[in-house]
């Protein structure tokens, strides 16, 4: 079985209308974020950065009915978003959870007779 990026609360969480919202921490200001917000449907938003939901812009959004099969197809629409997301970014360290895009170049590297 394979390792879900979130821990999720499960369905009834939902049903009764908590609300919930979580992220991956990115070291260049590039979190991931979701949230889900239950009205009629299920809506999951997707954002990327630092800024709160109000403050940031809309990458994606989904909604799903508000039931069993619904709420699981919620997390697997968010699992497979914060996929795309990884695509573009690296983890820097397991053990802290930290997430960056990968560097351009060695900018450690000191160029042969450029010394400062």
């Amino acid at each position: 079985m394979e390792e879900k990026a979130f821990k999720i609360p499960e369905f009834e969480y939902f049903e009764m209308g908590g609300k919930y919202s979580g992220n991956k921490r990115g070291t260049a200001q590039d979190d991931f974020n979701f949230r889900f917000t239950p009205k009629e449907k299920l809506l999951a938003q997707i954002w990327y950065g630092i800024n709160c939901f109000e403050k940031s812009e809309l990458v994606n959004e989904a909604e799903f009915d508000i039931t069993r099969d619904g709420y699981h197809a919620a997390c697997d629409w968010v699992e497979e978003q914060v996929r795309v997301w990884l695509k573009e970014h690296k983890m820097l360290s397991p053990d802290m959870g930290i997430w960056s895009k990968p560097p351009e170049g060695n900018p450690w590297e000191r160029k042969a007779g450029k010394s400062k």
